[in-house]
């Protein structure tokens, strides 16, 4: 496995070295119209699209009228930390507007050094018709962004939309760039990306607050607040509670901060930091078996020992890593339902070298149907286990 992660980072340096030797003469930088925002406040981010050449005029794609298929611009939302390149949200990259007409791009070309720019909004929603009619305003996450610091980036990608194939030459991460004498541009097929740029989301201190068109009824219990989608007398820990975050009003980040995100049906998030901020743990799971979509855990200092995610291919992968050293000392594949994983565990002699593997198989998933749909659920065997 270690000689895997070894091939795979060679690899991804070689893709990066390469991908440097790339000119692209157009840039985008993006930055925030304030310092910081409000939960359910429109967020006003400015693009700027630049020709960094001083000889040359240079083509770029702009949304214009679109109103239908994929989005030329959308954004990701990383965690704060610095010890983790943490993707916490990414946005829907296809239209799916109010609009009948189709729309279109454009073609603008930019003069040597020429500079344009405009806005793109996140959380729209102060005209309902304006996520459902305008391009600008029509990014979201899917989810609440609720109160913390994130790390944004914009994605510029032509690829897949018929005008960009007129000023485009894509190429993809593993193969080179093929020097074709037709004038285009040089693109990834992933798009270009933006610098970073800091996105500060306070708390408000009001008791009811709407973030993409959704109220929450904000209640404190203790040091918590809990941010319920329904106006209960008492707080309700459950599928009634959507965040729970021990960040005071007016404040964006705090030592010791708590962060808890449940969405039905999606996914949710469990946050514990180091007083730096870096993760501690992170956990990104669902509600059916197997949980753990995405998830980091660090030691004291700072050294990942577990790592989890869910595969392109739906299965599941964790492993669990011995500190100092980072030797795995166990991997785990499991298929999509759970029901199926195969444990290989690692051993190693006195001297810390590789003597043997072994192979095992367990089953901690069962699936059932519950009205009339398959659902997966914890074993009883490894409940009772527990």
């Amino acid at each position: 496995m270690k000689l895997l992660f070894s091939v795979l980072t060679i690899c991804l340096l070689s893709i990066q070295s390469w991908a440097n030797l790339i000119y692209h003469p157009i840039s985008f930088t993006i930055q925030t119209e304030k310092e910081s925002y409000y939960e359910g406040e429109k967020i006003n981010f400015i693009v700027t699209i630049s020709n960094t050449s001083k000889e040359y005029s240079f083509p770029v794609l702009l949304p214009h009228t679109q109103n239908v298929g994929q989005k030329l611009f959308y954004f990701n939302a990383y965690d704060k930390a610095n010890n983790t390149l943490l993707l916490r949200y990414t946005e829907n990259k296809w239209l799916n507007m109010m609009v009948h007409d189709t729309g279109t791009v454009k073609i603008k070309y930019l003069k040597p050094q020429e500079q344009i720019s405009f806005s793109i909004y996140l959380n729209d929603f102060e005209n309902y018709y304006n996520y459902h009619t305008q391009n600008a305003s029509h990014h979201s996450f899917g989810v609440p962004l609720f109160a913390g610091i994130y790390k944004m980036q914009l994605t510029y990608n032509p690829f897949g939309i018929p005008l960009g194939d007129s000023i485009y030459n894509y190429y993809n991460e593993f193969e080179k760039l093929h020097a074709d004498n037709n004038d285009k541009l040089a693109m990834p097929t992933t798009g270009q990306i933006s610098n970073w740029c800091t996105l500060k989301i306070k708390r408000a201190a009001d008791s009811v607050v709407s973030i993409e068109r959704k109220t929450y009824y904000v209640k404190k219990q203790g040091d918590l607040y809990f941010y319920l989608n329904k106006n209960l007398p008492v707080i309700n820990s459950g599928i009634d509670c959507d965040h729970i975050t021990n960040l005071p009003p007016d404040s964006c980040s705090m030592d010791n901060e708590y962060f808890y995100n449940h969405f039905i049906d999606l996914f949710a998030e469990f946050i514990v930091r180091f007083k730096d901020f870096d993760i501690r743990e992170y956990r990104k799971f669902k509600d059916d078996c197997p949980e753990e979509l995405y998830t980091e855990k660090y030691n004291d200092l700072k050294k990942r020992y577990y790592y989890a995610l869910q595969l392109p291919n739906q299965m599941f992968y964790s492993a669990n890593y011995h500190q100092p050293g980072a030797k795995i000392m166990q991997e785990r594949y499991c298929s999509a339902d759970g029901t199926l994983c195969d444990v290989i565990s690692y051993i190693y002699n006195k001297k810390g070298k590789l003597i043997r593997k072994e192979k095992t198989q367990t089953e901690p998933c069962i699936v059932v149907v519950l009205e009339g749909k398959k659902k997966s659920l914890r074993s009883v065997k490894l409940l009772e286990a527990k």
